[in-house]
This record gives C-alpha cells, sequence and structure tokens, in this order.
C-alpha cells in the first residue's frame, strides 16, 4: 500500500477515525491536510505526523459552515496545487432516545454534520478534482446506514442519506476519473459517546486503526479497480 505524493484532506482529524486515518496515510507516504474544529488536537497530529518523517497541515475548519469549507480547499490549493483525496469521516450520533425525545435543534445538528458537512466538502472538491481528471472521496457512512436500529433514528437517517448521495454523486463524478466510495463500519472502540458497552465488547470492536486500514487500502487501489460500497464489520460482533 502506497500513497506516495497525494494530497489527502481529511475531516473529523481532531480524534477518533479522523485521527487515526491521517496518522496512517502519512506514513503512506501522503501529505495530509488535516481538518477539524479544535486547533490543539490538530497541532498535535501535525507535530506528531512531522516527528515520525510524514507531511502534514493544519487547517482549523467547522465543516458544518460551508465558507470555512471553502477556505480549507482554498488553503489546500494555495499550498498544495491539488487535492487527490477527500476523506469525509465526521459524524455523530448525539443521544441515544426514542424519536420524540428529539428536540427539532438536535434533529438539525445530527442532520448538518452527518449530511450537510458531506455535501459542503464534496462540492468544494468537485471542481479540481474534475480539472484533474482524477481523484478518490471515501465517505464513512455506517452499518446502520444500511440496516437501522432503534433509538437512534435520526442517526440512521442521516446515514441512508449519506448513502444515497454518494451512490447519486458517484455516478456523476465517474465519466470524469473521480471516484466514490463509501465504506460502513460497525461498531468502533473509538470516544462512542453516548454508548457505554462493556470492557469486553469492547475489547472485541473495530478499532479506528482498523477502519483507517480499509480507507487507506480503498485509496490506493489500482486505476483499474474501483469499489463503490465497502462494509467493514468486527470478525466477533454483529455490532
Amino acid at each position: 500500500m502506497s500513497l506516495k505524493g497525494k494530497v489527502a484532506i481529511i475531516t473529523g482529524a481532531s480524534s477518533g477515525l479522523g485521527y487515526a486515518t491521517a496518522q496512517l496515510f502519512a506514513r503512506e507516504g501522503a501529505v495530509v491536510v488535516a481538518a477539524a474544529r479544535r486547533r490543539e488536537r490538530l497541532e498535535w497530529l501535525v507535530g506528531d505526523i512531522a516527528a515520525n518523517g510524514g507531511q502534514g497541515i493544519s487547517v482549523p475548519t467547522d465543516v458544518t459552515d460551508p465558507a470555512q469549507v471553502e477556505h480549507l480547499i482554498d488553503q489546500t490549493l494555495s499550498l498544495l496545487g491539488q487535492i487527490d483525496i477527500l476523506v469525509n469521516s465526521v459524524g455523530m450520533v448525539l443521544k441515544v432516545a426514542p424519536v420524540e425525545q428529539f428536540s427539532s435543534a438536535e434533529w438539525h445538528d445530527i442532520w448538518q454534520t452527518n449530511v450537510s458537512s458531506v455535501f459542503y466538502t464534496t462540492r468544494a472538491v468537485i471542481p479540481q478534482m474534475k480539472s484533474q481528471r482524477s481523484g478518490i472521496i471515501v465517505n464513512v457512512g455506517s452499518r446502520v446506514g444500511k440496516s437501522a436500529v432503534p433509538n437512534i433514528a435520526p442517526f440512521c437517517a442521516a446515514k441512508f442519506a449519506l448513502t444515497g448521495f454518494s451512490q447519486a454523486v458517484a455516478q456523476e463524478l465517474r465519466p470524469y476519473n473521480v471516484f466514490v466510495s463509501t465504506i460502513f463500519p460497525g461498531m468502533t472502540n473509538t470516544n462512542i459517546q453516548p454508548f457505554k458497552p462493556a470492557a469486553e465488547v469492547r475489547r472485541q470492536l473495530l478499532t479506528a486503526d482498523d477502519v483507517a486500514q480499509a480507507i487507506a487500502w480503498l485509496c490506493a487501489l489500482p486505476p483499474s479497480v474501483r469499489v463503490d460500497e465497502l462494509p467493514v464489520m468486527s470478525r466477533h460482533l454483529d455490532l
């Protein structure tokens, strides 16, 4: 696996899956553009990447704000001149509760984080990728974006919407040699609030590194191969 020379924007890079993906991409030779709201966590990540011989820059960004997303893309092109990969790894469950206990504001926040942010970032990178006639966009979905479960209905709805968005955009961009993949991980042992699995269950979950490896694999496939959707599950649990 090698991503040498690729410029990769990774959202949600300040923690969890995004953090692990940024570290792995840098180890595999990509220049990482780390985007998230927490500036201090991004600076720590970029420092860690540099200490291990990699290349990375941080661009603090709230990806639910389209103006900040445009700034992220402008900064990347100004400094690096290309965008080869976009990994949309931002996500939020918010809480576990029956649907009638979710407020309108909570619904809005879940939708903005899980769906609108992907629309903003994808829309912003498309002109550059079309111009290059190359690019890969990986959207991090969830297994509940394929098979819903109770008490996280707004999150399930958002991830189902992400699946449809990804499928449509993939068809739009394929003629330009730009490809969209959606990865559907099961529950991952990160900061998975508001879930509180027992310690024994946690030990059997996917790790952030597991999912990062799958994302990197998608981005390093031969140019003759495309993978539209990739489910990734723990070997031991159906969660």
